[in-house]
């Protein structure tokens, strides 16, 4: 049986997507020289996640497709923008620096619900912790003592990025590698471009 590591994300625009790289290069430099180590995400590999499935079965993707289309589709297509820096579980011990949204945020939770109740449907695990929309940035690099990023977050709390319509829905294939993760759209949801959500 062939397999492959995989997760449920949103999209984001170019534009968005380069705001928020340029303020990843700027924050590496800064925080390099605090002496923080961290793993970076590369441009092409920022997105929303909506739900980290793991290991599923290759044959396992047309099921998921098949159950989300429909309710992918009816959701209108909405706006969202980025603003601001956080951290999981906090700044005084970061564990994830992430880019927040101050726009979109109940259309992307009302996605992320239908999303999530249709793969628990399809019997993946559930969540172990409730979705809160973010931009991952970075990682703090395990063994060394985490960086208090504080500061920097408060610094940085009224940073726009821009904003951008959320079109779709991808399933992507996660193919690790030392260089950083190789993401592959199997397959894609396209929400209504301008219609209302129904039900």
């Amino acid at each position: 049986m062939r397999t492959m590591r995989a997760f449920v994300a949103v999209p984001l625009g170019e534009e968005v997507v380069q705001a928020a790289a340029r303020l990843s290069a700027e924050l590496r430099r800064k925080l390099a020289e605090q002496g923080l180590s961290a793993k970076w995400v590369l441009p092409a590999n920022l997105h929303v996640t909506v739900r980290f499935l793991g290991e599923i079965a290759e044959a396992q993707v047309p099921a998921i497709g098949e159950s989300l289309g429909p309710l992918v589709g009816r959701h209108a297509s909405f706006l969202v923008a980025l603003r601001g820096l956080g951290c999981f579980p906090d700044a005084g011990r970061p564990s994830v620096l992430w880019a927040g949204f101050d726009q979109g945020v109940p259309q992307l939770e009302r996605l992320a619900a239908d999303v999530n109740r249709a793969l628990d449907r399809l019997g993946f695990p559930e969540q172990d912790r409730p979705f809160h929309p973010h931009l991952t940035l970075a990682r703090p690099r395990r063994g060394a003592p985490p960086p208090d990023l504080t500061s920097v977050v408060a610094e940085r709390a009224a940073e726009e990025l821009g904003s951008t319509v959320v079109r779709d829905v991808v399933l992507f294939r996660s193919t690790l590698r030392p260089k950083g993760p190789l993401y592959q759209a199997v397959w894609r949801g396209t929400l209504n471009p301008g219609g209302r959500r129904e039900g």
